[in-house]
């Protein structure tokens, strides 16, 4: 049995600002990357794409995958633009490098996952019955017996002498 405990202003404060969803408005609405929209709207338009998700719509995080595949599509084009209209090599190997890297996020992180969102992969769980004391398993064919018969009676031989 879990007992309830009482909490005070500050700390119902502080569980409410570190929430996900106000971390993320403190920096969005902080930085100017949503406009003027003021900081409660922020937050409570993120917990309701939060909500969605843990009940299972992932609209948003569909539609989220294939917005930053594109982004990321756009910047390997860029930057390979760059790479190919740079004058000395330093600035091509840069350029390329950093377009590769944005190449391979968008399949790696956006396009894959968005894959396995679509058509997540299937599990087996598979029962297996070891019936006997004993088991064999045979990988091949052996040129040679690692035991032959002559060499344990040698050796029993032995042991009786």
């Amino acid at each position: 049995m879990k007992l309830a405990i009482e909490e005070n202003e500050d700390q119902a404060n502080a569980r409410n600002y570190l929430t996900p969803e106000c971390l993320s408005a403190a920096l969005l609405v902080s930085n100017n990357l949503i406009g003027k929209t003021p900081f409660i709207e922020v937050v409570l338009e993120l917990s309701r794409q939060t909500a969605a998700i843990n009940c299972g719509d992932m609209t948003r995080a569909k539609d989220l995958l294939v917005a930053q595949a594109h982004t990321l599509d756009a910047l390997f084009t860029q930057l390979a633009s760059w790479a190919l209209s740079a004058k000395h090599i330093d600035g091509l190997e840069s350029y390329m490098r950093l377009a590769l890297k944005a190449q391979n996020q968008a399949r790696a992180t956006t396009l894959q996952t968005l894959g396995e969102l679509k058509t997540p992969k299937q599990v087996a769980f598979v029962k297996q019955a070891n019936i006997g004391n004993q088991v064999q398993v045979n990988n091949g064919i052996q040129e040679e017996p690692a035991r032959t018969r002559k060499t344990k009676k040698a050796q029993n031989e032995l042991l009786e002498g």
